[in-house]
């Protein structure tokens, strides 16, 4: 099992530049909210934002089969299982604007993961979820750690970060 890690961010802007240079010796550029969030990845690296990871005029499939081709390495999982382990079986050809906000989540994660990624580092990813649905997002984030993928969450909220092996906090 890979371990699960919190990065405890105070006010303001901050988990951005963290996960940005969370991994030595690779580069994660991530744009801030606003900016049309977008991601470039490294292999061995997945990247999870508030938003999911997902362009909306794709189905939520083609988003995860986009994923694993950017991501420059072979996909261990299809899309579909993908969306099955993430708890979506038969949402492929939905479009992001017909998910709920967990939903959403939850396909984000399956786009992270479609590159086969050592570690997944996450900015934020309850952000846009009410209390129930962001621990459900956890327990599926602890799960991917449980299954071998190292996962570490940038986040304020202190409930979140319980849900890590290690916490380590940025003043």
């Amino acid at each position: 099992m890979r371990r699960r890690a919190a990065v405890m961010a105070g006010p303001g802007p901050g988990s951005v530049p963290l996960v940005r240079f969370a991994v030595p010796g690779e580069c994660v550029a991530v744009l801030p909210a606003g900016g049309g969030e977008a991601s470039i990845g490294v292999p061995g690296v997945g990247v999870l934002l508030r938003r999911g990871n997902l362009f909306d005029h794709l189905t939520v499939g083609r988003n995860v089969v986009l994923a694993g081709r950017l991501a420059g390495r072979r996909a261990l999982r299809t899309a579909e299982d993908l969306l099955e382990l993430v708890g979506l079986a038969g949402r492929g050809g939905d479009y992001p604007d017909k998910l709920s906000a967990l939903e959403s989540a939850r396909a984000g994660v399956a786009v992270a993961l479609a590159g086969a990624p050592e570690v997944v580092l996450a900015d934020e990813p309850t952000g846009e979820l009410d209390g129930l649905a962001a621990l459900e997002l956890m327990d599926l984030l602890c799960a991917v750690a449980a299954r071998g993928t190292a996962v570490v969450v940038a986040t304020r909220d202190p409930e979140i970060a319980a849900a890590a092996q290690r916490i380590v906090r940025v003043a």
